[in-house]
């Protein structure tokens, strides 16, 4: 095994694609990605363009190529290559019936590969759609598909006789052909009943080509609502009664000063306290976008993404906007992605993917939450949206919009437009924070007299709490007393988390592999029935507080809310209810405007900062701050809103910040700090975690990628050093602490690629990960 990090030649031009013994074709030559994903294919292909395709490819164009004498699909990346002399090409088989992937996308593609070192037919995969990456992992060639359809063929419904719930269906289907699933959930009826009226020859039931369905309309209840909420008209419309920050935050937002620099600088930072109205500047500012016939992206993290969010577009925007998220079938994400790339939909709202959707002539780009960690990716590739945001915006001359009411040191440091909200619009007011000492208390954990007292006075008052404990379960460990034999995950070198408010009922699971086993009676060690459940998660929150207040206690939380439109159903039953508490993780604390919630709940804020991370205090500031902003957020509960937060340390440091809401001066704190070590914004890290079932293995190429780093010369390398077993892989990990992340992804990713067979034969797998978000 050689160290390939250095030394390696500069990247290759296109390859040419072997050919086999044919005619020779005549033509112009092109740059192909033929979409394998292997590192071996991280680079465009040479193809000839036969008689009958010339002037019909551009770039984006997706085609039919064969590779070796397997069919591919394949993504054109330029035109008019130079051809190597003296090679027989292989030709383009065909163009493929699918919209064609925006020749800035194609870019951005590549842009992600180079930043983040992973092969760019990988990064490709993100901007062709669901249904050709999908394919392509199938090594398929699309064809063109077929689904059920409907639509209505008389607009006088009055010579049937029909039933009031007949009429009333039949009226919503459109007279254009939509997808029959899509209408049968959007209007809420069955199969059967929309075949009766097939029958009776008022609408038409047939398979249709993908391509030529329409959107589902937006029911007529939403349309109403929209029109009778629009105040004026144009790029004045608005749901409500902009204030005069909000329309001076609008001004800023959308740019037109002669001084501002766009678009050579597209960002700004919305920095609004919880509550301050950032959601009608987005709107506001979407609508001018709209209004000078340009797209609009909308990112929010995926557990914000509730239906009460998506609703202020879909009012807002009848029938031009497109809502992604999760819990879409892979159908349903495919006809989404063409819609918008027909046009049909100009407002896209979605968690961090939808930021490579195939908007045309993109106007405006809005990350809500921007300081949320999910807008990183997690697995490969592992890119940054926010960064891809930026770059994007960058290049197709669009604005970008930053929203938080707690930035991240790296934006507040970073974007030179910072935007400020300072008031809430309804008469609502920044609820007082009161800091509960657990050492006072610790006999009572997880729930303080003095915060009990407090849920059932707001209870008494008629009006809401919100109670945050951010750890999923019942509770943390489970641990014998008498040989102190903790039961940890088999795979992985972790406790297993107790799960289950009953206790006959009750798993130990592992959050990390999904092991999962039953609570035993007895100590497996010493056979002691003295076996005690440690720590408390939000189900044992859950169960104390329903013992006190019953039938007025709703959960959510990641194990609440794993079937398909729970979090919606959580969020409105808790909206629905009297007086109620609702309780969970982070989740709570997310982007919720309930007007009659009162009270607000951290149950533990030092869990947090127990993780080895320099953005421990900025994430434990954060959740404290935005929990806060659920309380207090109307005129209603302004009198009596407050904060509590339970801690046994109350001198910490962000918990000052957080009780005068002093935001400007935790993040000067913050960069103070930062700047001392090098940290973001002062520097960039890039993490490489090396596992493999057997240490020496592990231990060997860790060394391997260590070595190679420090013959870069790029940086300060740390490591390798051990890390916890995950599922029965033994890891290490690679930091650098570097000016130059770009030079040291594509090291990283030559690397990768020339180390491919060597590391698949030991089983050993290295992942990159550029500016990660965690450290563990």
């Amino acid at each position: 095994m050689t160290n390939a990090l250095f030394d390696m030649p500069p990247e290759p031009k296109p390859s040419v694609a072997p050919a086999v013994e044919e005619p020779v074709i005549e033509g112009p030559a092109v740059a192909i990605y033929p979409l394998v994903p292997a590192r071996s294919f991280d680079q465009p292909f040479t193809y000839v363009v036969p008689p009958e395709l010339v002037g019909q490819l551009e770039v984006g164009t997706i085609v039919e190529v064969t590779v070796g004498r397997a069919a591919r699909v394949g993504v054109v990346q330029a035109l008019d290559v130079d051809a190597p002399p003296g090679v027989r090409l292989k030709p383009v088989v065909r163009i493929v019936d699918q919209p064609p992937v925006l020749p800035s996308l194609v870019r951005l593609a590549e842009w992600v590969a180079d930043q983040y070192g992973c092969a760019r037919t990988v990064a490709l995969a993100l901007v062709v759609g669901p249904r050709l990456a999908a394919q392509a992992r199938a090594s398929a060639v699309p064809t063109r598909r077929r689904q059920l359809a409907v639509r209505r063929l008389v607009d006088d419904l009055g010579g049937f006789d029909l039933t009031k719930r007949q009429r009333t269906i039949a009226a919503q289907v459109p007279v254009d052909w939509v997808s029959l699933a899509a209408l049968l959930l959007a209007i809420g009826t069955t199969r059967p009943t929309l075949g009766k009226l097939a029958e009776a020859g008022m609408l038409a039931i047939e398979e249709r080509f993908l391509d030529e369905l329409e959107p589902i309309p937006e029911s007529d209840d939403i349309v109403a609502i929209a029109e009778a909420s629009i105040v004026g008209q144009g790029s004045e419309r608005s749901l409500v009664e902009l204030t005069a920050a909000q329309q001076a935050a609008v001004d800023q937002c959308a740019g037109g000063a002669p001084d501002d620099p766009w678009p050579d600088d597209p960002a700004s930072l919305l920095v609004g306290i919880t509550g301050s109205g950032k959601t009608e500047v987005y709107l506001e500012t979407i609508a001018r976008s709209l209004d000078e016939g340009r797209g609009a992206i909308v990112l929010v993290p995926e557990i914000a993404l509730t239906p009460q969010t998506a609703r202020r577009f879909l009012v807002r925007f009848p029938g031009n906007v497109e809502v992604l998220h999760s819990a879409m079938t892979k159908a349903e994400r495919a006809a989404a992605h063409e819609r918008i790339a027909r046009g049909a939909a100009r407002v896209v709202v979605g968690p961090r993917s939808a930021i490579f959707a195939p908007v045309r002539d993109l106007g405006i780009i809005v990350i809500d939450e921007e300081h949320d960690g999910s807008y990183k990716q997690d697995s490969e590739p592992r890119y940054d949206a926010r960064r891809v945001a930026f770059r994007r915006a960058l290049s197709e001359g669009a604005r970008l919009v930053l929203g938080s009411a707690t930035p991240r040191p790296e934006s507040w440091h970073g974007i030179k437009r910072h935007v400020l909200l300072t008031e809430r619009p309804g008469g609502g007011r920044l609820a007082p924070l009161e800091i509960v000492d657990l050492r006072e208390h610790e006999d009572e954990y997880p729930l303080s007299v003095v915060v009990r007292d407090a849920l059932e006075a707001t209870l008494q008052r008629g009006r809401k709490a919100i109670v945050l404990h951010n750890r999923r379960g019942y509770a943390v460990a489970l641990h014998c007393r008498e040989c102190a034999h903790t039961f940890r995950c088999p795979r992985c070198d972790v406790s297993l988390v107790i799960h289950g408010r009953i206790a006959r009922r009750q798993r130990l699971t592992c959050h990390h592999c999904g092991h999962d086993e039953q609570v035993p009676e007895r100590c497996p060690e010493c056979r002691s029935v003295e076996v005690a459940r440690m720590g408390a998660g939000s189900e044992q929150i859950e169960k104390l507080l329903e013992e006190r207040f019953p039938h007025q206690v709703f959960r959510l939380d990641a194990d609440s809310v794993k079937t398909r439109g729970a979090v919606g159903e959580i969020l409105d039953a808790f909206a629905a209810a009297g007086p109620s508490i609702l309780v969970g993780t982070q989740m709570v604390a997310k982007g919720h405007d309930f007007p009659d919630v009162e009270l607000a709940v951290v149950i533990d804020a030092d869990m947090a900062l127990n993780i080895p991370d320099f953005r421990a205090e900025e994430r434990a500031f954060s959740i404290v701050s935005q929990l806060a902003g659920r309380a207090g957020r109307s005129a209603m509960t302004a009198e009596h809103a407050r904060v509590m937060v339970q801690t046994r340390d109350p001198s910490h440091a962000f918990l000052g910040y957080a009780k005068t809401h002093d935001i400007e001066g935790f993040l000067a704190r913050e960069l103070q700090q930062r700047e001392q070590f090098g940290f973001p914004p002062y520097g960039r890290f890039v993490r490489v975690v090396i596992s493999s079932r057997l240490e020496s293995h592990r231990d060997q190429w860790a060394q391997v990628v260590a070595d190679g780093m420090r013959t870069l010369d790029v940086g300060r390398v740390l490591g390798p050093a051990p890390l916890m077993r995950i599922n029965e892989r033994d890891r290490a990990q690679v930091i650098v602490s570097t000016q130059r992340a770009a030079e040291v992804a594509a090291a990283m990713r030559r690397f990768l690629a020339t180390s491919e067979a060597a590391r698949r034969k030991v089983d050993v797998r290295i992942a990159l990960d550029v500016d990660p978000q965690s450290m563990l």
